[in-house]
C-alpha cells in the first residue's frame, strides 16, 4: 500500500516474507531513497494510521488535504 502526499510518499509493507504479522511504515521524500520516518507495528492498520499521522505532521501548512491511497 502507498499513500502519496507530495513531496512525501509512505509505503506500508510487511517487514519480511517470513514475518507477515509485522508491518513497516516507510516514509520517503519523492525522488529520494532516504527514509524520513520508519515505524514498525504488529498490524497493517496500525502502520497505515502511523503513516497518515506522520504525513500530517510533515505537511508544511498543517492543513488537511486529500491523500490518495493505492494498493491493498
Amino acid at each position: 500500500m502507498r499513500i502519496v502526499q507530495s513531496p512525501y510518499q509512505a509505503r506500508i509493507v510487511p517487514q519480511s516474507p517470513g514475518a507477515p504479522n509485522l508491518w513497516r511504515c516507510v516514509i520517503e521524500q519523492e525522488g529520494s531513497k532516504e527514509v524520513v520516518v520508519l515505524h514498525e507495528t504488529a498490524r497493517k492498520e496500525d502502520a497505515r494510521c502511523m503513516a497518515l499521522l506522520e504525513l500530517a505532521r510533515l505537511e508544511p501548512t498543517g492543513s488537511p488535504t486529500k491523500r490518495p491511497i493505492t494498493g491493498k
